[in-house]
């Protein structure tokens, strides 16, 4: 019995030793994790992850290309004094192309039907059902330097204002080439152009400087008054053979069958536009004189215009009275 009593004594001391050393253990332990906890510098927080989102452009590029197309089949009768009567089928298709770059910057192309005549794109059919030519009509392109200021270049749009639209001065399918510059600011319109006419190797080019001037002013809200002036010089061309395929159009010729004069063709003219039972009404007046011929060398319109062919159903008419002399106008 006393034996195994100092067997349990002696266990138990034991145990007792055991406890304080892994106690000792334990706070040494916490001791090291402590220090260690002081010494570690701190851990960088993640940056916080901010979600990008990908945005569609506000304008793409279809929304900055814009089509257009019209098409027109006409049947002419012809019955002229001492000439045989004239039947012919003609069409005219036009179809443009225009993209807006940015802000600043659009160009335009087009393409149309007929010859190179350039006042006309209207295409007879004939010739045994063979095929037609389609060709450049417009390519040009518009730069604005601000909302009033505007470069234009290439084959474009006539950029001057046409009272009526009478055809005396420009016909309305005739696309000039070269570079025009226009000037927009309250009731001011400014253009001026210098234009490309005939390119030649072996003598001076012919070209046309010019410009025109349009005051514009509201008589009451429904009463537009504008009035105008215009200057147009051709340069080199005197002595030159008629613009286009020998035709002078009534424009004087020396003998060797060339123009006898030059062109520098001043511009006066006026237009009243308001409205008639709700439709567009103008009356409107020119006047031209050629400053560098001796004789022949005035013209001038007196007309009237109503309505306006837009949508299906719409019209228009008008009523003009023309007096061209030889050399007043060049012809194109």
């Amino acid at each position: 019995v006393l034996s195994q009593q100092g067997y349990a004594n002696d266990t138990a001391a034991e145990l007792e030793l055991l406890k304080q050393q892994v106690k000792l253990l334990t706070e040494k332990i916490e001791q090291l994790e402590a220090k260690t906890t002081e010494n570690t510098p701190p851990k960088p927080e993640a940056p916080e992850v901010v979600k990008v989102e990908k945005k569609e452009s506000k304008s793409s590029w279809t929304d900055r290309v814009k089509f257009s197309a019209d098409i027109r089949d006409r049947y002419e009768y012809i019955d002229q004094k001492g000439r045989e009567i004239r039947q012919r089928n003609r069409i005219r298709l036009r179809a443009n192309m225009n993209m807006q770059v940015n802000d600043n910057l659009d160009f335009t192309l087009g393409m149309a039907s007929g010859g190179d005549d350039p006042v006309s794109t209207n295409q007879s059919l004939d010739g045994g059902f063979s095929t037609k030519d389609l060709r450049l009509d417009l390519a040009y392109f518009n730069y604005k330097f601000s909302d009033s200021l505007k470069l234009s270049g290439g084959k474009m749009k006539n950029p001057f204002y046409i009272p009526g639209k009478n055809p005396i001065l420009w016909d309305s399918d005739l696309n000039p080439e070269g570079f025009a510059l226009n000037y927009t600011e309250g009731f001011v319109n400014a253009t001026f152009v210098g234009m490309a006419v005939e390119e030649r190797s072996s003598a001076d080019d012919t070209l046309m400087f010019g410009g025109q001037l349009v005051f514009t002013h509201d008589l009451s809200d429904s009463v537009d008054f504008n009035a105008g002036v215009g200057y147009y010089d051709y340069q080199n061309i005197k002595g030159e053979t008629p613009l286009y395929d020998g035709n002078a159009k009534g424009n004087t010729l020396d003998a060797n069958g060339r123009l006898a004069n030059d062109f520098n063709t001043a511009e006066l003219f006026a237009e009243l536009k308001t409205k008639i039972s709700g439709l567009p009404f103008s009356v409107y007046g020119n006047y031209y004189k050629n400053t560098a011929a001796d004789d022949l060398d005035t013209a001038y319109t007196l007309g009237f215009k109503l309505g306006k062919v837009s949508d299906a159903g719409s019209w228009d008419m008008g009523l003009a009275y023309l007096d061209t002399e030889a050399d007043a106008l060049i012809g194109t």
